[in-house]
Protein backbone atom coordinates (compact mmCIF):
# COMPACT_ATOMS: atom_id res chain seq x y z
CA UNK A 1 0.00 0.00 0.00
CA UNK A 2 1.22 3.52 -0.71
CA UNK A 3 1.45 5.75 2.38
CA UNK A 4 0.48 9.37 2.43
CA UNK A 5 3.84 11.13 2.31
CA UNK A 6 4.67 14.73 3.17
CA UNK A 7 8.35 14.01 3.74
CA UNK A 8 11.07 14.91 1.25
CA UNK A 9 13.88 13.86 3.57
CA UNK A 10 14.21 11.97 6.83
CA UNK A 11 17.31 13.60 8.26
CA UNK A 12 15.57 14.39 11.58
CA UNK A 13 14.66 11.97 14.36
CA UNK A 14 11.23 10.40 13.88
CA UNK A 15 8.41 9.46 16.25
CA UNK A 16 5.96 6.64 15.63
CA UNK A 17 2.44 7.86 16.44
CA UNK A 18 -0.28 5.36 17.40
CA UNK A 19 -3.51 6.19 15.56
CA UNK A 20 -6.73 4.18 15.85
CA UNK A 21 -9.39 6.62 14.64
CA UNK A 22 -10.73 7.13 18.17
CA UNK A 23 -10.20 9.83 20.78
CA UNK A 24 -6.85 8.47 21.95
CA UNK A 25 -5.57 8.34 18.39
CA UNK A 26 -6.70 11.90 17.73
CA UNK A 27 -5.01 13.06 20.94
CA UNK A 28 -1.76 11.30 19.99
CA UNK A 29 -1.78 12.87 16.52
CA UNK A 30 -2.59 16.39 17.74
CA UNK A 31 0.16 16.34 20.35
CA UNK A 32 2.62 14.67 17.97
CA UNK A 33 2.17 17.56 15.55
CA UNK A 34 3.20 19.94 18.36
CA UNK A 35 6.22 17.74 19.16
CA UNK A 36 7.20 17.71 15.48
CA UNK A 37 7.21 21.50 15.24
CA UNK A 38 8.81 22.14 18.65
CA UNK A 39 11.37 19.35 18.82
CA UNK A 40 12.33 19.16 15.13
CA UNK A 41 11.16 15.60 14.52
CA UNK A 42 9.25 13.88 11.73
CA UNK A 43 6.26 11.59 12.24
CA UNK A 44 5.39 8.07 11.14
CA UNK A 45 1.67 7.80 11.89
CA UNK A 46 0.79 4.11 12.23
CA UNK A 47 -2.62 2.44 12.38
CA UNK A 48 -2.39 -1.22 13.39
CA UNK A 49 -4.99 -3.71 12.14
CA UNK A 50 -4.97 -6.84 14.26
CA UNK A 51 -4.68 -10.06 12.29
CA UNK A 52 -7.46 -12.61 12.58
CA UNK A 53 -7.12 -15.23 15.29
CA UNK A 54 -7.42 -18.63 13.54
CA UNK A 55 -8.82 -20.12 16.77
CA UNK A 56 -11.36 -17.35 17.40
CA UNK A 57 -13.21 -16.67 14.17
CA UNK A 58 -16.27 -14.39 14.08
CA UNK A 59 -19.73 -15.81 14.56
CA UNK A 60 -21.60 -16.04 12.33
CA UNK A 61 -18.67 -16.60 9.93
CA UNK A 62 -18.19 -13.64 7.59
CA UNK A 63 -14.80 -14.44 6.06
CA UNK A 64 -11.62 -12.41 6.26
CA UNK A 65 -12.51 -8.74 6.79
CA UNK A 66 -8.91 -7.51 7.13
CA UNK A 67 -9.09 -5.79 3.74
CA UNK A 68 -12.20 -3.84 4.70
CA UNK A 69 -10.73 -2.79 8.04
CA UNK A 70 -7.48 -1.76 6.36
CA UNK A 71 -9.35 0.39 3.84
CA UNK A 72 -11.27 2.05 6.69
CA UNK A 73 -8.02 2.70 8.60
CA UNK A 74 -6.45 4.30 5.51
CA UNK A 75 -9.48 6.55 5.13
CA UNK A 76 -9.35 7.62 8.79
CA UNK A 77 -5.64 8.34 8.51
CA UNK A 78 -6.00 10.45 5.37
CA UNK A 79 -8.83 12.46 6.94
CA UNK A 80 -6.96 13.01 10.21
CA UNK A 81 -3.60 14.11 8.78
CA UNK A 82 -5.33 16.49 6.36
CA UNK A 83 -6.24 18.60 9.41
CA UNK A 84 -2.60 19.07 10.47
CA UNK A 85 -0.45 22.08 9.55
CA UNK A 86 1.34 21.75 6.22
CA UNK A 87 4.78 22.17 7.79
CA UNK A 88 4.47 18.93 9.81
CA UNK A 89 6.55 16.29 8.02
CA UNK A 90 4.90 12.88 8.19
CA UNK A 91 4.15 9.57 6.57
CA UNK A 92 1.17 7.33 7.24
CA UNK A 93 1.14 3.55 7.41
CA UNK A 94 -1.40 0.80 8.00
CA UNK A 95 0.14 -2.35 9.42
CA UNK A 96 -1.21 -5.76 10.37
CA UNK A 97 0.04 -7.44 13.53
CA UNK A 98 -1.07 -9.79 16.26
CA UNK A 99 -1.50 -6.84 18.64
CA UNK A 100 -1.33 -3.06 18.55
CA UNK A 101 1.87 -2.83 20.69
CA UNK A 102 3.55 -5.44 18.48
CA UNK A 103 2.68 -3.51 15.32
CA UNK A 104 3.88 -0.20 16.79
CA UNK A 105 7.19 -1.61 18.01
CA UNK A 106 7.82 -3.37 14.69
CA UNK A 107 7.22 -0.07 12.90
CA UNK A 108 9.48 1.79 15.33
CA UNK A 109 12.29 -0.71 14.71
CA UNK A 110 11.84 -0.49 10.94
CA UNK A 111 11.90 3.32 10.87
CA UNK A 112 14.58 3.73 13.52
CA UNK A 113 12.17 5.83 15.57
CA UNK A 114 13.28 7.74 18.64
CA UNK A 115 9.98 7.33 20.52
CA UNK A 116 6.40 6.06 20.33
CA UNK A 117 3.58 8.55 20.95
CA UNK A 118 0.38 7.14 22.48
CA UNK A 119 -2.83 8.84 23.54
CA UNK A 120 -3.54 8.04 27.17
CA UNK A 121 -6.40 10.33 28.08
CA UNK A 122 -9.65 9.17 29.58
CA UNK A 123 -11.78 9.44 32.67
CA UNK A 124 -11.53 12.16 35.30
CA UNK A 125 -7.71 12.15 35.46
CA UNK A 126 -5.33 13.39 32.75
CA UNK A 127 -4.00 9.91 32.01
CA UNK A 128 -6.20 6.84 31.79
CA UNK A 129 -3.72 4.28 30.46
CA UNK A 130 -5.33 1.81 28.05
CA UNK A 131 -4.19 -1.75 27.26
CA UNK A 132 -1.88 -0.81 24.37
CA UNK A 133 -0.17 1.97 26.31
CA UNK A 134 0.15 -0.27 29.38
CA UNK A 135 1.85 -2.99 27.34
CA UNK A 136 4.29 -0.49 25.84
CA UNK A 137 5.08 0.96 29.26
CA UNK A 138 6.25 -2.45 30.43
CA UNK A 139 8.21 -3.68 27.42
CA UNK A 140 9.25 -0.98 24.96
CA UNK A 141 12.95 -0.70 24.03
CA UNK A 142 12.55 3.04 23.30
CA UNK A 143 10.89 5.98 25.08
CA UNK A 144 7.08 5.99 25.26
CA UNK A 145 5.40 9.40 25.11
CA UNK A 146 1.96 9.56 26.75
CA UNK A 147 -0.24 12.56 26.07
CA UNK A 148 -3.14 13.78 28.22
CA UNK A 149 -6.72 14.31 27.10
CA UNK A 150 -6.63 18.06 26.60
CA UNK A 151 -6.02 20.54 23.82
CA UNK A 152 -2.27 20.75 23.17
CA UNK A 153 -0.49 24.11 23.44
CA UNK A 154 1.05 25.92 20.49
CA UNK A 155 4.46 24.47 21.33
CA UNK A 156 6.71 22.75 23.87
CA UNK A 157 8.75 25.35 25.75
CA UNK A 158 9.78 23.64 29.00
CA UNK A 159 11.33 20.27 29.82
CA UNK A 160 10.85 18.65 33.22
CA UNK A 161 12.52 15.58 34.65
CA UNK A 162 11.42 13.79 37.80
CA UNK A 163 14.43 12.61 39.78
CA UNK A 164 14.45 10.46 42.89
CA UNK A 165 17.28 9.40 45.15
CA UNK A 166 17.35 5.73 44.19
CA UNK A 167 19.56 3.91 41.70
CA UNK A 168 18.77 4.87 38.10
CA UNK A 169 18.14 8.57 38.70
CA UNK A 170 21.30 9.65 36.80
CA UNK A 171 20.12 7.81 33.67
CA UNK A 172 16.88 9.76 33.19
CA UNK A 173 18.62 12.99 34.24
CA UNK A 174 21.28 12.52 31.59
CA UNK A 175 18.59 11.78 28.98
CA UNK A 176 16.76 14.96 29.96
CA UNK A 177 19.97 16.98 29.93
CA UNK A 178 20.79 15.77 26.41
CA UNK A 179 17.24 16.63 25.26
CA UNK A 180 17.55 20.13 26.71
CA UNK A 181 20.94 20.65 25.08
CA UNK A 182 19.63 19.41 21.72
CA UNK A 183 16.46 21.51 21.72
CA UNK A 184 17.68 24.57 23.59
CA UNK A 185 14.75 24.30 26.02
CA UNK A 186 15.14 25.06 29.73
CA UNK A 187 15.24 22.06 32.06
CA UNK A 188 13.42 22.00 35.40
CA UNK A 189 14.48 19.14 37.68
CA UNK A 190 11.76 18.14 40.15
CA UNK A 191 11.77 15.65 42.98
CA UNK A 192 8.33 14.78 44.31
CA UNK A 193 8.23 13.90 48.00
CA UNK A 194 5.31 12.66 50.09
CA UNK A 195 5.65 13.87 53.70
CA UNK A 196 3.53 12.81 56.65
CA UNK A 197 2.59 15.42 59.23
CA UNK A 198 5.46 14.36 61.52
CA UNK A 199 8.16 14.49 58.85
CA UNK A 200 11.03 16.85 59.41
CA UNK A 201 13.11 18.83 56.96
CA UNK A 202 14.13 16.85 53.88
CA UNK A 203 17.54 18.52 53.48
CA UNK A 204 19.25 15.23 52.71
CA UNK A 205 16.91 14.54 49.79
CA UNK A 206 17.44 18.06 48.44
CA UNK A 207 21.22 17.68 48.74
CA UNK A 208 21.14 14.30 46.97
CA UNK A 209 19.16 15.65 44.02
CA UNK A 210 21.38 18.73 43.77
CA UNK A 211 24.46 16.50 43.80
CA UNK A 212 23.05 14.48 40.88
CA UNK A 213 22.39 17.67 38.93
CA UNK A 214 25.87 19.04 39.63
CA UNK A 215 27.49 15.76 38.60
CA UNK A 216 25.70 15.66 35.24
CA UNK A 217 26.37 19.37 34.70
CA UNK A 218 30.09 18.82 35.17
CA UNK A 219 30.13 16.33 32.30
CA UNK A 220 27.63 17.93 29.92
CA UNK A 221 27.10 20.96 27.75
CA UNK A 222 25.59 24.05 29.29
CA UNK A 223 21.85 23.88 29.94
CA UNK A 224 19.49 26.38 31.56
CA UNK A 225 18.53 24.29 34.60
CA UNK A 226 16.55 24.85 37.80
CA UNK A 227 15.78 22.45 40.67
CA UNK A 228 12.64 22.20 42.81
CA UNK A 229 11.27 19.87 45.47
CA UNK A 230 7.55 19.17 45.21
CA UNK A 231 6.11 18.32 48.62
CA UNK A 232 2.75 17.13 49.89
CA UNK A 233 0.99 14.66 52.16
CA UNK A 234 0.05 12.69 49.03
CA UNK A 235 1.51 12.37 45.56
CA UNK A 236 -1.41 14.43 44.24
CA UNK A 237 -0.42 17.28 46.59
CA UNK A 238 3.28 16.92 45.73
CA UNK A 239 2.54 17.08 42.00
CA UNK A 240 0.13 19.97 42.56
CA UNK A 241 2.81 21.98 44.38
CA UNK A 242 4.72 22.33 41.09
CA UNK A 243 3.71 25.19 38.78
CA UNK A 244 3.59 23.15 35.56
CA UNK A 245 3.95 25.14 32.34
CA UNK A 246 1.19 24.56 29.79
CA UNK A 247 3.90 23.79 27.22
CA UNK A 248 5.78 21.41 29.49
CA UNK A 249 7.02 17.87 28.82
CA UNK A 250 8.02 15.55 31.69
CA UNK A 251 10.59 12.75 31.52
CA UNK A 252 10.21 9.82 33.92
CA UNK A 253 12.66 6.97 34.43
CA UNK A 254 11.78 3.29 34.37
CA UNK A 255 11.74 1.03 37.42
CA UNK A 256 14.75 -1.03 38.47
CA UNK A 257 12.56 -4.03 37.56
CA UNK A 258 12.95 -3.21 33.86
CA UNK A 259 14.81 -5.80 31.81
CA UNK A 260 17.88 -4.18 30.24
CA UNK A 261 17.10 -1.32 27.85
CA UNK A 262 13.34 -1.49 28.28
CA UNK A 263 10.61 0.57 29.86
CA UNK A 264 8.89 -0.53 33.04
CA UNK A 265 6.52 1.85 34.82
CA UNK A 266 7.19 1.55 38.54
CA UNK A 267 4.62 2.27 41.28
CA UNK A 268 5.93 5.76 42.10
CA UNK A 269 6.01 6.78 38.43
CA UNK A 270 2.50 5.37 37.98
CA UNK A 271 1.20 7.54 40.84
CA UNK A 272 2.91 10.61 39.35
CA UNK A 273 1.31 9.81 36.01
CA UNK A 274 -2.18 9.88 37.54
CA UNK A 275 -1.85 13.54 38.50
CA UNK A 276 0.64 15.36 36.28
CA UNK A 277 -1.05 17.68 33.72
CA UNK A 278 1.63 17.61 31.00
CA UNK A 279 2.72 14.93 28.50
CA UNK A 280 5.04 12.29 29.94
CA UNK A 281 7.99 10.47 28.38
CA UNK A 282 8.85 7.17 30.07
CA UNK A 283 12.52 6.46 29.38
CA UNK A 284 13.91 2.89 29.22
CA UNK A 285 16.19 1.75 31.98
CA UNK A 286 19.92 2.17 31.37
CA UNK A 287 22.29 -0.72 30.81
CA UNK A 288 23.68 -0.62 34.32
Amino acid sequence: MTPVDRVLRYSHPSYVVAFDGGDRGQDALSWAAVFARSLDVTLDVVSVVKTDDPFGGPYPPVGDVTGLITAQAESWLAEAVAQLPDDVELRTHVRTAGSVPEGLLDAAAEFGASAVVVGAGGGAIPFGVGPAARALLHSAPLPVMLVPRREPPAGIDQLYVAVGTRQGAPTVLEEAWEAAARTGLPLHVVSLVELDENAGADREAVATVQHLVDDVASRSRGVDVTVEMGRGRTMAEAVGSINWAAGGLLLLGSSRLAQGRQTFLGPTAARILRHVPVPVVVVPRGDS
